[in-house]
């Protein structure tokens, strides 16, 4: 756990509330932008070690110090999400206000995504890592000693564009299902 939460500080941007283990076993970060969240997200996932849980919902101001401290729906949804991702085949879920469809969809696609990345080779989730970081394939390629169109198939095999793309849905997803969760909460 102590290697996922330094790999998390060192790699993803800084949440409001920093990475602290609660209940144990458990790591609990709050960001405000939804993309390191999506990217915090698989990495965990990606791991096959975590139940990895996503609430939406409001925070309780004026922060505290300390993530365990803090209060509001999104947490509540969060301890919800942790719970349904442990009978999920994904080990993962997002939990908003019940009505809300948005939630529902980028649940669905969190799913998909931790799914695809969980299945990956490991030269394939090496190449896709690589470029991940924003590496060109000819730089990937001379970082493994590869040629680059033994990138491009890593790649491809990867999922690794069709990720990128699904990954931008499902930010946006989670902004506005933010926004409804932020009024209806």
């Amino acid at each position: 756990m102590p290697a996922h939460r330094s790999r998390l500080e060192s790699s993803h941007p800084t949440p409001l509330l920093s990475w602290q283990i609660s209940a144990g076993d458990e790591l609990q970060a709050l960001y405000a932008d939804p993309g390191p969240v999506v990217e915090a997200a698989l990495h965990l996932a990606e791991s096959g070690e975590w139940h990895v849980g996503l609430g939406v919902g409001t925070v309780d101001t004026p922060l505290p110090g300390s993530v365990n401290e803090a209060t509001g729906s999104a947490f509540v949804h969060a301890r919800e999400a942790v719970e349904a991702a442990k009978t999920s085949a994904s080990d993962t879920a997002i939990r908003g206000v019940e009505e809300d469809l948005r939630s529902q969809q980028a649940d669905a696609l969190l799913a998909l995504l931790a799914s695809t990345r969980r299945r990956r080779t490991a030269t394939a989730q090496q190449a896709a890592e690589l470029a991940d970081r924003g590496m060109t394939q000819q730089r990937i390629a001379d970082e493994l000693g590869i040629k680059q169109s033994s990138v491009s198939r890593r790649l491809a095999t990867a999922l690794w564009h069709e990720e990128r793309s699904v990954r931008e849905v499902l930010v946006e997803l989670l902004r506005e299902a933010d926004e409804v969760n932020l009024v209806d909460s």
